[in-house]
Parts: structure tokens; C-alpha cells; sequence
């Protein structure tokens, strides 16, 4: 252990400024250890302090000489940037107690300062022959991935000494090399070192799930023939699914014969339904006639989710040729769910020339309009106004439609719709001699959408006055900017946040100025510690759904604010009658939204509480936030349907599914969440 004076002289000072009534059990003495009592004051007064973002009060608890408290002071900034601590926190990299170097180092990590590399490569133990240290040293690989050099990336990379026993510093090297490649700093020695991992079956599985998300999700990372030939064995030899799920994304960004000769193998082989979503994206970029004749088949799953997936692939991966064939696949299917039948009527109605098969083109808008206005599902109205954005003119009908329907849901897509509009690329290929006319008659609906004062259509509709195409601020009444600050002096913070950060960035556009930074609302709900308090080693979440219950298990050490927020929310009844607003295939499943659209929150603003856990596993619930790490946290919580492991250390962690893991599998947008007991 590596002591200086001045770790001492910083001991004497911290120590000297905490408070005489700080003493953390005047009827006990620390025995080394850190053990975490959500009922003590002290605890609380310094998860209060990480509430509210008070630096110097957590500093002063770093040389605290119970363990708890400077383990819990450590961790705190893990929750938000703060690069003031990184001196004092790199001291706390040879403390004693391993719980709170590996609190430190994750810490560092997490505020990401270059600044942090070089205590953090120092404090990694080397000479741990006896494997005692393994994971402080695999929470200090990731920690150097957050923030490290390409000079450390090559390092952890190179290093070939690891054994198959040696789980946890395994997977320490490939969080290092995936945190390095979602900086997109990438090293072919590390992609090398991801392939060869995810091909040895000796390997952990922990260490190649998160290597094979390091091939998917790397943005700079694209396997050649011979990576791909490995990582096509590693899917099929290969039991977890998983991992199969990130192998299959892996191949598809191949785009080698390798790649497609395994995808098209196991389309029609694979058992879970996770998987053939993530093969049926994969196929995209392979040849469009071969891939044609293996997805089409999977629109008819019996898994909706599968059947979904295989309809939208023909929204962004479609061919004029078939704009005829893919509505036809819907009425020939009477049985399918309605976001596929949306989905090929969405894609024809994209792909379809309107010049050669002009009565196809009615016929689907005639249907996409026979849906929005006979459907009594407001998400499936919402989907049928993105069908008819697809063809551009019918942006008179979406306005309407979004102005007089009574539901939040179809008004915010309207407004998307006529974004989505206004920004594509072919705008003036689409309307000819008119785009003038509908250029200007969008910049007026768009004007209207602000002044209705509807929080879900402002956020969409002032991004639709920032298309790159349109050039909104060379119209001459352009710089009327008064009724665009009387919206927003009548948005009411922090509820309509994200209404308000869109019209500020609108405003900017047309003053000519730079995009202003996210502005968050000041602090005001602490964390209600009696309810925390109550809760025992068997309290659980109920979320009763028509497709089943739904059994949650509560993070409080992670995040007490949340857990309290969701209990209270839970007890006052506020979740009952929600709905499910978003589900992507095997990613997320999200909810409770008051609107229902996505963009509703609440009357106050929830911190970012970080902890020392993972998405590592399908099922754990997390909260949404406007960016991740931003303390605008509400009442909007998903459940993961996979690992998950770019949102780690970005977005909350309160819980995670004990029983029901097959009900959230099952959850649809616009189901409804009956009823929250806590049990």
C-alpha cells in the first residue's frame, strides 16, 4: 500500500472538518467492513448530500475513519460529472477496505476526467497471485475505459495472461475494451482480442456477452471475413441466448458471405424470439432479393414482436419494386397484429411510386385513413398518421387530425409526422413545383403546434422548424419570436422539460446563436426516508397487467430516491391506468408515462443515482431520463428484455424483475398497467 504525506496531511484536514455530531454509532466501533443501514441518520444525511450534488460535504467524508461512510461518499460521485473530486478520490485507490477502493475506482470512471488514468493504471494490482483482488482490479480496467488513453487501450488489450478462471478480471478487460469502443476509440488488437474471446467456448459467459456487445455496438468496428467465420460459429455453438442476440448484430454489420451464409442459416433454426429479431435486423445490409425471401416468412410468427420486427424491416430496408407486395402481405393475414399491419401498409406507401401504380397508392392511404378514424387505440391511430407521413402530401390530414383528437398520444405523433416530414432528404423531390407552397404552409403549422401550448406536440413540432432542408430562418417573419417566448414562459417546469429544451433550441436557431446545453431545474424532492425506512427484506413491487403480474424486487442502496418515488407513486395509485407507451424488440419495455406519449412527466425532477450494478441481464428496471446521467429522472420506468450494457452507468438502476420475466416479454405498446400494490 502506497502512503504519502500528503494522503496524510489530506486525512488531518477532512478529518478535522466533519462535525462532532457526524459520528457515525458512538455505541459501536467500526470493525474495517462496510455495512450499509438505510435507517441510520448519518447514512442518510449523506445520501442526501449525493442528492442534492453537495461536493464539499461528500470530500469531507472521504477520510471518515468508518469505512461505510467513505465507501458511500466515494460512490456518490458516480451519479454525476464532477471533476473536482478526482484528486481526493484517487487517494482512496489504496484504502484498506476493498469495498472502498472499488467504490473509488468506479467513481473515477464514471466522472470520466482524463485526469483519473494515471492513479487508476497505478492502482492496479499486479501482484495479486492469489486472485484475491479481482474485482477491484476489473472495476479498475472499466474505470480506465471511461476515460483512459488509446495508449491504455492497447495495453489491456495485449494482455493474453488471463485464464479462463480468472472470471471477474476477464470481464474487467472486455468492459474496459467495450467502454474504449463506445467512445469510439477502437484498437485492432482489442477487436481481435473481442473475437477470440466470444469463439472460446473455456471463456466465461459474462466475459463474452460483454465482449460480443463490444462487436455490435462499436460504431468503428465492422468483423472482416475471417472475424466473421468465428464469430458464425460462436452463434451457433453458443447456448446462451444472450449472447447469441449481440453475435447476431455482430454479423450483420460484417456484411461478409461469412456473415449472411450464417444469418440465413439460422433465421429458420433459432428458438428465441429475442434472437430472430436481432437476426432479422442483421440481414440489412446483405442482398435485398435473398433477404426478401427469409423475412417475409417471419412476418406470420407467432411471436408479435417477431412479426413486428420483420414488417419494419421493410420500412427502412424496402425496394420500389415490392410497394405493390407488402400491403398485399397485409390483407392477405387477417390475423396479424395491427403495428405489422400498419408496418407493411407504412412501407409500401414509402417505397410505392405513386406515378406507376397510382390506385395502390389510394389504396393504402384509403386504409391508413379508414384506421385513424375507426380505431379506438390512440397508439394505433398515432401509427397510422406515420403510415401517411410516408407519403408526404398528406400533411394537411395529419395536422387536422393532431389538432382536434382528444388523445395526447395521437397529437404528439402528428406533430413527429409532420417533423419527420419536414426533414427528409427528398422534400423537394416529393413536391415538385409545390414544395415552396408546402414549405411555407409546414413552417405555419409548425408555428400553430407552439402556440396550441400542448408540451408533446411543441417538442416535436419547434424541431420541425430546425429542418437543415428548409431553412426556416431565411423567412422573412421568421424573427416573430414573441409568441415562441410566451410558450414557453407557459410551460410549467420541470414537468414540460422537454417541450421547453426544444423550444429553446428553436429560439437560438432563428437568433442565430448556439444550441444552448440542457438547462436542469434546481433540486426539490428529497428522498422520503420514512418510506425507505419501511421496507423489508421481503418488500416487493406488484405491477398487475392484463398480461400477467409482474414481481419487482427494489434496489434502495442503489437508489433510495427512486425506490421512495416509485412506492409513493405506487401507494397514491398515479400508475394505475397507464399504459405502456414503448417497446422495441428485445431491448426495453417502458411505461407509466402521464400522457402517454412519452414526453409527460411530473411536477418535480428525480437525481441520477448510480450504484454499483449493471444491465447485465434481461429484466432489471431502470428510469428514462431526457440524456443519460442528467438528473431529469421522472416517472417513466422500463424493464430491459436483454443485457443491456451501453446504458450502464448512464441511467438508473431501482430494481429488477424477481417473477413475470415471461409477462414483460409479452408486453405491447398500449397495454395497460392495471394496478402497483407493494407488497
Amino acid at each position: 500500500m502506497r502512503i504519502c504525506l500528503l494522503f496524510f496531511a489530506l486525512c488531518l484536514l477532512f478529518t478535522a472538518c466533519v462535525p462532532e455530531n457526524y459520528t457515525f454509532d458512538k455505541d459501536k466501533k467500526g470493525d474495517g467492513t462496510v455495512k450499509i443501514d438505510l435507517r441510520n441518520k448519518v447514512t442518510q444525511r449523506l445520501y442526501d448530500f449525493r442528492d442534492n450534488r453537495q461536493t464539499d460535504s461528500l470530500l469531507r467524508y472521504l477520510n471518515h475513519p468508518e469505512p461505510t461512510l467513505r465507501y458511500l461518499s466515494a460512490l456518490s460521485f458516480a451519479s454525476w460529472r464532477d471533476s473536482a473530486a478526482v484528486e481526493s478520490l484517487a487517494t482512496l485507490l489504496s484504502d484498506p477496505v476493498e469495498e472502498v477502493r472499488i467504490a473509488a475506482a468506479f467513481s473515477l470512471g464514471q466522472i470520466g476526467s482524463p485526469k483519473a488514468e494515471k492513479p487508476l493504471v497505478a492502482a492496479f494490482d499486479g501482484n495479486d497471485s492469489l486472485s484475491q483482488h479481482q474485482r477491484f482490479n476489473a472495476v479498475v480496467l472499466e474505470a480506465i475505459g471511461k476515460c483512459g488513453s488509446a495508449t491504455s487501450l492497447r495495453q489491456i488489450a495485449s494482455v493474453k495472461t488471463y485464464q479462463p478462471s480468472d472470471t471477474l478480471l476477464l470481464e474487467g478487460q472486455c468492459r474496459a475494451i467495450l467502454r474504449f469502443g463506445l467512445r469510439k476509440m477502437v484498437d485492432s488488437v482489442a477487436t481481435n482480442r473481442m473475437v477470440q474471446y466470444v469463439a472460446d467456448e473455456h471463456m466465461p459467459n459474462p466475459a463474452r456477452l460483454v465482449a460480443a456487445y463490444y462487436l455490435a455496438r462499436t460504431e468503428k468496428v465492422a468483423p472482416d471475413s475471417a472475424q466473421a467465420v468465428q464469430i458464425a460459429v460462436a452463434l451457433v455453438r453458443t447456448r446462451d441466448a444472450n449472447i447469441r442476440m449481440a453475435l447476431a448484430r455482430a454479423l450483420g454489420k460484417s456484411a461478409t458471405q461469412p456473415a449472411f451464409a450464417m444469418l440465413s442459416k439460422v433465421i429458420n433454426t433459432e428458438t428465441d424470439w429475442r434472437v430472430k429479431c436481432n437476426i432479422i435486423n442483421a440481414l440489412a445490409k446483405f442482398d435485398y432479393d435473398t433477404v426478401r425471401a427469409l423475412v417475409v416468412p417471419k412476418i406470420t410468427d407467432e411471436n408479435p414482436h417477431v412479426s413486428r420486427t420483420a414488417a419494419e424491416f421493410f420500412i427502412e430496408n424496402g425496394r420500389p419494386q415490392d410497394g405493390d407486395y407488402y400491403w398485399r402481405i397485409a390483407n392477405s393475414n387477417p390475423a396479424l397484429h395491427w403495428q405489422s399491419r400498419v408496418a407493411l401498409y407504412r412501407a409500401s406507401n414509402r417505397w410505392l411510386p405513386s406515378r406507376d401504380k397510382p390506385e395502390s397508392k389510394d389504396f393504402i392511404n384509403f386504409r391508413l385513413r379508414e384506421m385513424l378514424q375507426e380505431s379506438t387505440n390512440p397508439y394505433e391511430r398515432a401509427a397510422s398518421l406515420f403510415g401517411l407521413a410516408e407519403w408526404g402530401r398528406q400533411y394537411h390530414l395529419i395536422y387536422n387530425q393532431g389538432m382536434k383528437d382528444p388523445s395526447p398520444v395521437v397529437k404528439s405523433a402528428a406533430a413527429e409526422a409532420l417533423a419527420g416530414i419536414a426533414k427528409r432528404k427528398d422534400f423537394y423531390g416529393i413536391f415538385g413545383e409545390s414544395a415552396k407552397v408546402v414549405r411555407r404552409e409546414l413552417y405555419y403549422y409548425f408555428r400553430n403546434i407552439i402556440a396550441s401550448g400542448d408540451p408533446g406536440m411543441i417538442a416535436s413540432g419547434a424541431d420541425g422548424l430546425r429542418a437543415e432542408a428548409l431553412n426556416y430562418n431565411t423567412l422573412r417573419d421568421s424573427a416573430r419570436l414573441t409568441d415562441f417566448y410566451t410558450t414557453l414562459q407557459g410551460l410549467k417546469l420541470p414537468r414540460d422539460l422537454e417541450a421547453a429544451e426544444a423550444l429553446k433550441k428553436t429560439i437560438a436557431y432563428f437568433e442565430g446563436k448556439p444550441e444552448p446545453k440542457l438547462e436542469i431545474p434546481p433540486h426539490d424532492h428529497p428522498i422520503d426516508w420514512v418510506l425507505i425506512s419501511s421496507i423489508l427484506p421481503e418488500t416487493r413491487a406488484l405491477i398487475q397487467t392484463k398480461k400477467g403480474e409482474i414481481t419487482l424486487l427494489f434496489f434502495p442502496e442503489w437508489a433510495p430516491g427512486t425506490v421512495a418515488d416509485f412506492m409513493a407513486n405506487a401507494n397514491a395509485g398515479r400508475y394505475n391506468g397507464r399504459t405502456f407507451h414503448r417497446v422495441v424488440p428485445g431491448f426495453v419495455a417502458q411505461g407509466a408515462c402521464p400522457r402517454g406519449d412519452g414526453t409527460g412527466a411530473p411536477d418535480y425532477t428525480l437525481r441520477t443515482e448510480i450504484g454499483l450494478a449493471w444491465y447485465d441481464a434481461p429484466g432489471y428496471a431502470g428510469i428514462a431520463s431526457i440524456e443519460p446521467r442528467s438528473d431529469t429522472e421522472g416517472v417513466q420506468f422500463f424493464f430491459t428484455q436483454a443485457p443491456t450494457p451501453w446504458l450502464d452507468g448512464g441511467y438508473t438502476i431501482f430494481g429488477k424483475v424477481e417473477k413475470g420475466m415471461d409477462v414483460v416479454d409479452k408486453l405491447q405498446v398500449g397495454d395497460v398497467i392495471d394496478r402497483v400494490v407493494i407488497q
